[in-house]
């Protein structure tokens, strides 16, 4: 699998990842519990290097 089809699911895959954040932030905003809103989005964010490399890992596999 050539290295821009790889650069290409990461990018995809994180955009979406982001989209699914940023909603999350305008649903949960309106439940006026902003620590619990901060301490969600912070979890979200910090998986994203283990969702990417894992994308990445089975990428590679099938490659």
């Amino acid at each position: 699998m050539s290295p821009a089809v790889l650069l290409s699911a990461g990018v995809v895959v994180t955009l979406a990842y982001f989209v699914l954040v940023a909603y999350l932030a305008r649903a949960l905003k309106s439940a006026h519990r902003l620590p619990v809103v901060i301490g969600a989005l912070t979890g979200l964010v910090g998986a994203l290097p283990a969702i990417l490399y894992a994308l990445y890992s089975a990428l590679k596999v099938i490659a």
